[in-house]
């Protein structure tokens, strides 16, 4: 089987399941949570439609999202995330606080995304399997400029992160109130037209001349990060931070030059080592799994041994007591011998330990809204003390307001193909004002949560940005004579006719909507929707541009 070129809004769908007997596609639920009617078993092999672009020189696996229960025309465009054509994520926010803890709720429709990364033997060997739409087509492309060329397969996890900003903070992101998460999203950002190998995995940073008091290397924003299988099976959530950043664009070391990192302390998962003859440094423990040491590669979607977790974590989370790990030389005095397809977590969740593990995700749930449980209505629930006394953290006192963005990654894609939301103030208790009031509830600790029946709710639209960067919002591609060209042939404008405004202190919001439905007009002058723009911009999953000579 092979993976295929995603040219259009998704070929994304159209990457060829490397199961026999799967399904068609997903049809979708209708706008506003109708369900779709489900389209008949596709024959195997032949899920979707090829892609228009290049196909694999060789046969590769390939495994993508789960989606194999309604025919492809009727996934996308019908309401798949609760908006036509998927430009637009609804996501609904809920806040509350006690004595000491402070608690997020966020709600929206995407797929179930609970898979990551895994180790196969097949052919004789072991081998990686997994990764991201975008790394697996630079991987069929051979392009070392566009991701990592190691990607056999697409498998992904989801993520929602909340981003955070003290305004009245010493150190803080002096206008990430108007500009959010753009501040952030910079030319030389993974999967970006100007990205390359040499500028490491992550590009996300703030420009220290775009904060109040911080000097390259500071911590300027916190980070709560949900991810559905790094972290969630044992009820948690990793802990992060952005940093202000001097950001060196071709520093040729190939490492992690971008300003997104855990806080200190011990992550709450960790990455197991393998060897294609000798096979992975652990096993699954045979005592937590009903005596298997390994998944079988054919029953990849059915498996509940999809993860494995440590000792400190067995016990933890909504699904314990948990699938284990065992070394593999221990494995192997019990008698292990590899069999062909069979298959274990690269990933390996953890107890974690000090600010990086501060986060859990009690009260986290998903509800199927498909036959076969791929897709439905993720709640999102995290929780953290209110002032964990970590300075990688930002305190929530109450009285207080501060200001966050929102984002969501879905379908086993990641970086720039992302919703966003325009930035929002938040207070912790009563402030009219406020976008997001954070109730107060009795009690303290974080199993003393509210009832989220209680809890007002704020409707925000996520929208996907595309290459949206922060160059060129205030105009620095236009003035660099930077020019994009997309996979059709046209030019991607790097003039923000905005630019203007941004460098005046005017919001995104005071020029765009999110929404092309929505009646009312933005309070400066009406740019458009993003809704609309999005695809101008290379959103929607399309190609990355390429930089014209």
């Amino acid at each position: 089987m092979k993976l295929l070129r995603y040219g259009s809004w998704l070929g994304a769908i159209v990457l060829t399941i490397a199961l026999a007997g799967c399904s068609g596609d997903d049809g979708s639920p209708g706008r506003d949570g109708i369900d779709g009617t489900a389209g008949t078993d596709g024959a195997d092999g032949a899920d979707g439609t090829d892609g228009t672009g290049a196909s694999a020189s060789r046969d590769l696996p390939t495994l993508q999202g789960h989606i194999p229960m309604f025919p492809e025309d009727n996934f996308h465009g019908n309401g798949v995330t609760g908006m036509d054509d998927d430009r637009v994520l609804p996501y609904d926010v809920q806040a509350a606080f006690n004595n000491d803890t402070f608690f997020w709720r966020v709600s929206y429709r995407g797929n179930e995304g609970k898979r990551h990364e895994y180790i196969r033997y097949t052919n004789g060997a072991w081998q990686r399997e997994g990764g991201d739409r975008r790394d697996a087509q630079a991987t069929l492309d051979g392009d070392v400029q566009q991701g990592d060329q190691t990607i056999n397969s697409t498998i992904y996890e989801q993520r929602t992160t909340i981003m955070v900003n003290d305004p009245n903070a010493a150190t803080n992101v002096t206008e990430f109130g108007k500009f959010g998460c753009f501040l952030t999203c910079h030319n030389y950002s993974r999967h970006m037209p100007e990205w390359t190998a040499a500028n490491g995995h992550d590009g996300k940073y703030v420009i220290p001349g775009d904060t109040t008091g911080a000097a390259s290397g500071d911590i300027v924003l916190d980070l709560w990060h949900w991810r559905g299988a790094r972290s969630n099976p044992i009820g948690r959530a990793d802990d992060q931070n952005i940093l202000a950043l001097d950001f060196i664009a071709n520093d040729g070391n190939g490492g992690d030059t971008g300003g997104r990192k855990g806080d200190s302390g011990t992550s709450v998962f960790t990455s197991q080592g393998f060897d294609p003859v000798a096979g992975p440094d652990f096993l699954l423990n045979p005592d937590t799994t009903s005596g298997k040491f390994a998944f079988t590669w054919d029953n990849f979607w059915e498996t509940p041994f999809y993860y494995m977790v440590r000792d400190d974590a067995l016990q933890s989370g909504p699904l314990s007591p948990n699938p284990g790990t065992i070394a593999l030389a221990d494995a192997v005095a019990l008698g292990y011998a590899p069999t062909e397809g069979d298959t274990v977590p690269r990933r390996i969740l953890r107890g974690g330990a000090g600010s990086r593990a501060d986060i859990t995700a009690t009260g986290t749930t998903f509800t199927p809204l498909t036959p076969d449980s791929s897709y439905g209505v993720w709640n999102v629930q995290m929780q953290r003390a209110m002032d964990t006394g970590n300075p990688d953290d930002i305190a929530m006192v109450p009285g207080q307001t501060y200001e966050a963005g929102f984002e969501v990654h879905l379908w086993e894609y990641t970086t720039r193909d992302h919703y966003v939301s325009f930035p929002v103030t938040v207070s912790v208790g009563p402030n009219a004002s406020a976008d997001i009031q954070a109730v107060s509830v009795a009690g303290a600790g974080p199993q003393q949560g509210p009832n989220w029946d209680e809890i007002p709710m704020t409707r925000l639209d996520l929208f996907q940005p595309g290459i949206t960067t922060w160059e060129f919002l205030t105009g620095e591609n236009e003035n660099l004579n930077k020019a994009y060209t997309n996979a059709q042939g046209q030019l991607v404008g790097q003039a923000h006719s905005g630019s203007g405004a941004v460098n005046s202190g005017t919001a995104c919001s005071g020029c765009h909507n999110v929404l092309t439905s929505d009646p009312v007009a933005p309070p400066i002058f009406d740019a458009g929707p993003m809704e609309d723009l999005t695809e101008r911009r290379g959103g929607i999953w399309e190609d990355t541009p390429v930089v014209t000579p």
